[in-house]
């Protein structure tokens, strides 16, 4: 049974992946890395339950934690990229 859910969270990554290279805008890509941490959470999490190991769920705490903030970093950088280019069309 693990194998098989390992599987399939392997193919959402590789899917991620594509989408993070081939990703037609900024956005787009984020949002795909987004999805790749949030599934290695779901691996992590996974791991933590086979094994019998609470110290992968507290890993896998702190990884999220490190996810949401480094996404709202980018997102705050491309905010501020689309207003600097939205003021430079005005002028």
């Amino acid at each position: 049974m693990l194998e098989y859910v390992l599987t399939l969270l392997g193919i959402a990554i590789f899917v991620c992946a594509a989408r993070v290279i081939k990703g037609p805008t900024a956005p787009d890509r984020v949002l795909a890395a987004d999805t790749i941490n949030s599934v290695i959470i779901a691996v992590i999490v996974v791991f933590a339950v086979y094994f019998n190991n609470q110290m992968f769920a507290d890993v896998a705490i702190v990884y999220a934690m490190i996810s949401f903030l480094s996404t709202i970093a980018i997102s705050k950088y491309l905010m501020e990229k689309r207003d600097e280019n939205a003021i430079k069309v005005k002028k």
